[in-house]
């Protein structure tokens, strides 16, 4: 499973809640369904948006520009 584009804040709209969390429930349960072995987070676009991912389990992969977590198959 890819994921090319997670969230977007722009700043004209405010301060409002980060919905990545909710993100990757809906992936995690999505990617069970279809057997995935893991979930691709593609082409950070800055350090601090990698390490904000790294934050939640995501391992960056740099010679392919991606990060990833596997899928846990006990769920």
């Amino acid at each position: 499973m890819r994921l090319d584009v997670v969230e977007a804040r722009p700043q004209s709209l405010g301060e409002r809640p980060s919905i990545f969390g909710i993100v990757l429930l809906a992936y995690g349960i999505y990617a069970r369904l279809i057997n995935a072995n893991e979930i691709r987070i593609m082409n950070p676009i800055n350090n601090d948006i990698k390490n904000y991912y790294e934050a939640f389990g995501y391992q960056y992969v740099s010679k392919g520009d991606y990060l990833y977590r596997k899928v846990p198959s006990d769920v």
